[in-house]
């Protein structure tokens, strides 16, 4: 028997053939709908974990579909699958059915696969994560009765309970790992660049002698630092040539539209203001948006992102020019250290190259999240 039941809807019967063949042969249990309404029939009458839905059907579509299967049935893991992937539907999406994941088509059948089993985990987690909570809950009803080892039953059980909430906020910066490679994936030459914007902000925020919890909000800011750009268009954000002031105007919007994306997502109220202003200036001028603000005034992820991220752009090949060389970019710095960035950013950045090199600069680089979720 299949470990697991998940429903695709889609009005595409081609599309919900070509799901049932990828998974045939894992240990998952396709339903498949082409209407909302046989979806919500087929909700009540079997063991759903995962519904993955199209955006654009008849009747009702996907944002109001999720919405539905989130009042009526709020433990199943809810999932898009859409070639449609404009802001106002990742908002929506996110405000009213609390998606676990936003998946663009074309997909890649790998990830794909891997996406469902990880919504099926994260579906079992959640399960596990209630299940422990009404343990200790009706634990803590017999307190009265506990002997001598209470206090090392209990500390077990927390230990129990907190392992499983580590777990859950790991699944978290995974699917935000996730949403910053479906924006990276619009441009070929974009394409991990969340990543090492990430990657990189947290070395200059460990350089500069930040604690952990810093340094993990920092990465996860630069991680998201251009998620706004899922509102802007293709055309744009892939264009070979130099922007037009008008298309240039338009990718100014990004940092506020990714803000908006995310404000709504308690768990990172905090990364708002992070991602807001990671293009201000530090001496203020009109150059940085899209408030113009000064020095302090800068959240200080932000700052750090800054320097991070046009390292990154500097050290990445583009459709109009070569990547630059390492001599360059510390040279870069120099210049623009107190009036683009932040002379301490700065300074911990050049220190960074000036000790590591080009190994600063690795493309295939990854923030080790374990450890600060571990930790």
């Amino acid at each position: 028997m299949p470990d697991h039941t998940v429903l695709f809807v889609d009005d595409e019967l081609n599309i919900l053939k070509a799901v049932q063949r990828l998974l045939r042969h894992e240990s998952t249990r396709v339903l498949t709908a082409s209407r909302a309404r046989e979806a919500l029939e087929l909700l009540e009458q079997n063991p759903v974990k995962v519904v993955v839905t199209d955006q654009r059907m008849p009747e009702m579509n996907g944002v109001e579909l999720l919405a539905a299967v989130r009042e009526r049935h709020p433990d199943v893991v809810r999932m898009m699958l859409t070639g449609y992937t404009e802001m106002n539907i990742a908002v929506e999406a996110i405000n009213r059915g609390e998606i676990f994941r936003l998946i663009t088509k074309p997909w890649n059948d790998d990830e794909l696969k891997a996406t469902i089993r990880q919504a099926c985990d994260h579906y079992d987690l959640k399960q596990e994560i209630k299940r422990l909570n009404q343990v200790t809950r009706e634990q803590n009803f017999k307190l009265q009765d506990m002997n001598r080892n209470l206090e090392q039953k209990v500390r077990e059980r927390t230990k129990q309970v907190a392992e499983k909430h580590q777990e859950l906020r790991l699944a978290y910066v995974q699917t935000i790992g996730a949403l910053a490679e479906a924006v990276d994936a619009k441009d070929a030459y974009t394409r991990g660049h969340s990543e090492r914007v990430g990657v990189y902000a947290s070395k200059v925020a460990a350089e500069m002698g930040f604690p952990k919890e810093f340094i993990e909000r920092v990465y996860i800011a630069g991680l998201l630092h251009d998620v706004g750009k899922i509102g802007v268009r293709d055309a744009v954000i892939t264009k070979p040539d130099r922007l037009t002031v008008p298309e240039y105007e338009e990718i100014m919007e990004h940092p506020e539209i990714g803000a908006r994306i995310l404000e709504p997502v308690d768990f990172l109220r905090d990364i708002v203001p992070c991602v807001r202003h990671h293009h201000e200036w530090f001496d203020g001028c009109d150059r940085g948006y899209p408030l113009r603000l000064q020095g302090d005034q800068i959240p200080l992820p932000s700052r750090i992102i800054l320097v991070a991220d046009t390292v990154e752009a500097m050290t990445s090949d583009r459709p109009y020019r070569e990547a630059l060389s390492l001599e360059n970019v510390v040279r870069e710095i120099h210049k623009f250290s107190g009036s683009q960035f932040d002379p301490v950013c700065a300074d911990a950045m050049l220190r960074l190259l000036e000790r590591e090199g080009e190994g600063f600069i690795r493309k295939d680089q990854k923030f080790d999240i374990y450890a600060f979720i571990e930790s």
